[in-house]
């Protein structure tokens, strides 16, 4: 624009014209001129955040190791409805767990192997220093929901007493990766919830595992 004008009013002297008379192709050369530069802008932009975003990816590549939502190849035995929920759970985690990978020396896994099952899986895992997080992800209905504890079982159950509850596991897999990774690792295992208006009682921590 700093150029047009200088421009527009040579035009005016060489036709013999008044920047009055110019006033349509000024108007025209000023909106031409702010288009280009909203276009450049825009692909600049555009540009950098890519750049952004695949410097972030090289830089990340390495410290995220497997898939979220692999529950979707057992359709047949979840059927369709509770597949499709898992995965949705785990991608919900996944994401989530994204935000970790800012801290230097954090580690994610997704479907790693549960101890001794070999038709049963750890949805998650987080590894920073000596610490392992074990990461179990649900999506539930709206509800609140806590545990019920009876000998070595624990159930994920609602507060309000509706349904049967369903059975977790997470302690036995927290026990199976403490054998296999030594005394000097700690073993942390966690339930995820997720879902619309659900929330977590009074008894989010069983003996071993917290709800969160």
């Amino acid at each position: 624009m700093v150029v047009a004008m200088p421009a527009i009013t040579l035009l005016s002297i060489v036709t013999r014209l008044s920047l009055y008379q110019l006033a349509p192709v000024t108007l025209a050369v000023l909106v031409t001129g702010t288009v280009l530069i909203v276009v450049i802008l825009t692909r600049l932009i555009k540009s950098v955040r890519h750049a952004g975003a695949e410097a972030l990816r090289e830089e990340l590549s390495g410290r995220v190791f497997g898939s979220p939502g692999m529950v979707l190849a057992a359709v047949e035995k979840y059927g369709q409805g509770r597949a499709e929920a898992g995965a949705r759970g785990e991608i919900s985690t996944a994401l989530l767990l994204e935000l970790l990978l800012r801290i230097p020396g954090v580690t994610v896994y997704h479907g790693l192997q549960f101890p001794g099952n070999d038709d049963a899986d750890v949805d998650h895992a987080v590894a920073f220093r000596n610490i392992v997080y074990l990461l179990d992800s649900k999506l539930y209905r709206w509800g609140q929901y806590e545990w019920s504890t009876t000998g070595e079982k624990d159930l994920i159950v609602r507060s309000d007493g509706y349904g049967r509850g369903t059975a977790n596991w997470m302690h036995v897999a927290a026990h199976g990766y403490q054998r296999l990774l030594g005394p000097h690792v700690e073993i942390v295992p966690m339930v995820l919830i997720h879902g619309r208006k659900v929330s977590v009682g009074h008894r989010s921590v069983s003996s071993e595992v917290c709800i969160c």
